[in-house]
């Protein structure tokens, strides 16, 4: 929202239209669409709803295919590559620093583009790879991404936009750019420094 300059509040957690009471939850009552408000939940759907709904020009039907693809790709594939879970729901690691065909097709397809759909411009696409890279520093402090440069210049590219530390805050992106040094630098893990204080 904060890339496209769709305006937008955020309402209190509770009571929320969510099913399991959760977030993300989006509620669009813009005037600029027929219905009486429309909830939305999980990040990939309200993506592609903000996308088609929201941008400064409507997306092709071919340009609505590449994002509707990638969106969905980071939320079925890349979730469950950057963070394994215990039954608690607790994350407990990551697969971004073991072989991973997926990830070697990432690596070789950024070492082209400096982001996801081609070119040097940021898309919906992006905004859905991005937010599952770029929370793994968080999650895994000792993981250790140096051998995936590509990825890791990518996740530094999206996480320095002035609208990634607006929307994250500075604390969040100040740990992953300096982890994504660290790593593209040959250091070991992206752990290796001073915690910034995230609240």
């Amino acid at each position: 929202m904060y890339e496209a300059s769709i305006p937008f509040t955020i309402a209190q957690p509770r009571p929320s239209p969510h099913p399991f009471g959760q977030v993300p939850c989006l509620v669009d009552n813009t005037q600029t669409n027929t219905h009486d408000g429309i909830v939305l939940f999980e990040s990939g759907a309200i993506l592609l709803h903000l996308y088609k709904e929201h941008s400064a020009t409507s997306p092709t039907p071919a340009e609505y295919a590449s994002a509707l693809s990638w969106v969905m790709w980071a939320n079925a594939c890349l979730d469950g590559i950057c963070f394994k879970e215990n039954e608690n729901g607790q994350v407990t690691g990551t697969s971004l620093d073991r072989p991973n065909k997926r990830i070697d097709v990432l690596e070789a397809m950024l070492a082209k583009n400096d982001y996801i759909l081609g070119g040097d411009q940021l898309t919906v696409a992006d905004v859905a790879v991005a937010s599952y890279l770029n929370y793994v520093p968080l999650f895994n402090r000792n993981v250790n991404l140096s051998k995936i440069p590509n990825i890791v210049k990518y996740m530094k590219r999206t996480a320095e936009r002035a609208h990634f530390g607006e929307a994250f805050g500075e604390g969040h992106q100040q740990l992953v750019v300096t982890s994504c040094d660290e790593w593209l630098s040959g250091g070991g893990t992206g752990g290796g420094f001073k915690t910034p204080k995230l609240f």
